[in-house]
Parts: C-alpha cells; structure tokens; sequence
C-alpha cells in the first residue's frame, strides 16, 4: 500500500485532482468577495464607521491574504520548469496561509471578547492562548524544505518538522475550540431557552466558529491516523 500511494503514476494523480479543487475553491472564494465587496466599499465612502473590534485590520488582513495564498499557489502549478524564485513562492505561500489562519482565529477571539463586554479574565486567557498560536504559526512558516523535483516538474517538500506541524494543527483546533465555547456560554447567556436555533447560529454568527473548529479538525485528526 506504501508503495502504491508514493507511486508517480498515483502522485500525478492526486496533483492532478488537488490542483481542481484549488482552482474550485478559488473560483468560491473571489464570489464571495465580490458579493461582500459593499462592506469595503461603505467604508471607503464613509457610509459606515470604523467600529473595534467588528472593523479591524485582522479582519481585511484574512480576506486578502487568503485570496494571495490562492493565487500563490495557482503561480506554482504554472511553473513548468526550475525557476529562481520558487523558493520564495514556497516561502509566500505559507505565510500567507498561515496569515489568513492567524488573523480569523484573531478576528473571532476579538468578537469573543466583545461578547464577553472586555471582562479583564476573559481578556487574560484568550490573550495568551493568541500571543501563543501566533508564535507557534509563525514558527511553522518556515519549516518546510522544498526542491525542484525533475521527475514531476514540480516543486517538492523534502523537509519538513512533523512534531511542529501536530503541535500546530492541535493548538490551531483547540485555540478555535476555546473561542467556540466562549462564545456560546456568552450568547446563550443573552437568550432565553426558547431563542431559535437558527437566529442564534446565523444571525449571532455562531455557525463561522463551528466551521472554524471543524476545518481545523481534519488535518489535524489526519495527522495521527
């Protein structure tokens, strides 16, 4: 089975299929932007007030760096043959990923703390545990080691820190798990039992921390089994 996954013929494959779903995901993420663009446009004309924490730089830092990842990565399939600059490519799109993980993690434990009315406990352990992933994702953004491979004409990861990358994957889920449960306790705390659901996940914004902790989740259960 080792060998059959390590092949050339299943590694074309599964490159073949990743660069779909990121050309896909790609396509999904500049709709999204163009559909919420009117944010960013009242507040260039001034129809809408600069407010903190709802309007921070975190907040645009994730959209744009997301979309700079994406279009990192759409370059490096481009690339064909040894370049000079893919290093630097590698090097750009990590940290823009690891940019765009950061400052949503940040932007949510930010509406978090509002929640909880800037309470200086709150403030303290939400502080540390950031302080903390920042320091952890930035280490990583460096820790992967990638040569031109002639074989696949493609750029290739011949070293890397597995124990970094877990530690990562684990703090990022439960950074977010953290968030996720401060945030209910606070909204739960603002709603009698009989609030629906769906206001509560939609309207109160609860379903972007679930799907924060769930996306976290797979690479980093993938990363014991």
């Amino acid at each position: 089975m080792p060998e059959k996954w390590s092949s050339l013929q299943e590694v074309s494959k599964d490159s073949a299929i990743f660069h779909q779903v990121v050309f896909t995901l790609f396509g999904v993420y500049v709709w999204e932007l163009l559909v919420t663009w009117d944010f960013e446009w009242s507040l260039l004309t001034r129809r809408r007030n600069f407010r903190w924490p709802l309007v921070s730089p975190f907040f645009f830092l994730c959209r744009y760096c997301m979309l700079l990842a994406f279009l990192g990565l759409i370059l490096s399939f481009s690339i064909k043959e040894k370049a000079s600059f893919f290093h630097a490519l590698n090097t750009f799109n990590s940290w823009t990923g690891n940019m765009s993980i950061l400052c949503a993690s940040t932007s949510l434990m930010l509406r978090t703390i509002a929640l909880w009315e800037r309470r200086k406990l709150i403030i303290a352990i939400l502080g540390t545990l950031c302080l903390a992933h920042w320091s952890l994702l930035y280490r990583t953004m460096f820790v992967v080691v990638s040569e031109w491979d002639p074989i696949t004409n493609s750029c290739a990861v011949v070293q890397t820190d597995p124990s970094m990358l877990n530690i990562t994957f684990f703090f990022t889920m439960g950074f977010d798990f953290i968030i996720l449960v401060f945030t209910a306790i606070a909204l739960l705390s603002r709603h009698s039992i009989r609030t629906d659901l769906w206001k509560l996940l939609f309207q109160d914004g609860l379903v972007y921390f679930l799907a924060s902790f769930s996306t976290n989740c797979i690479p980093a259960v993938r990363r014991i089994i």
